[in-house]
């Protein structure tokens, strides 16, 4: 049985909305979309740290290819790609994705969920929402 070492979430944006919409910057900028703080406690390996995220993107211009990555303390540790359509079709995404995270050392450990665009003249923004969860815990030996 797993013990649970910490657990943070964060919801900057509750709901759909296209009156408060952000671009996502193109690549090889980024947009900054939450971030979480795990601690974890000494003498707590082996661990793992289960990660989920939901972001609205709304298609604007062409077919976006949307880059969207985890920081642990600044260094990637996950990503993945989602096509984002845009007028005559689809519009409207939550893109959820989850990773894990696993033999953490002790101590804040800080993660950050992002995006970006990789497509030329293309153009796709967040419109809502946007959460964030993570949950440590100890694992057996």
């Amino acid at each position: 049985m797993a013990q649970i070492l910490d657990k943070a979430s964060v919801q900057p944006r509750s709901r759909f909305n296209l009156a408060n919409s952000v671009i996502i910057r193109r690549s090889p900028a980024r947009s900054r979309l939450a971030t979480i703080i795990l601690r974890i406690p000494v003498n707590s390996r082996p661990n793992r740290v289960d990660l989920v995220a939901t972001v609205g993107v709304r298609g604007v211009t062409g077919i976006a290819q949307i880059l969207f990555r985890i920081f642990r303390d600044g260094r990637e540790i996950f990503n993945t790609q989602q096509g984002i359509e845009s007028a005559q079709s689809e519009q409207n995404y939550a893109v959820t994705f989850q990773a894990e995270d696993r033999n953490l050392s002790a101590g804040a450990h800080v993660y950050t969920v992002t995006a970006e665009n990789l497509t030329a003249n293309t153009r796709a923004d967040v419109v809502g929402p946007i959460s964030f969860s993570g949950l440590a815990v100890k694992t057996r030996n």
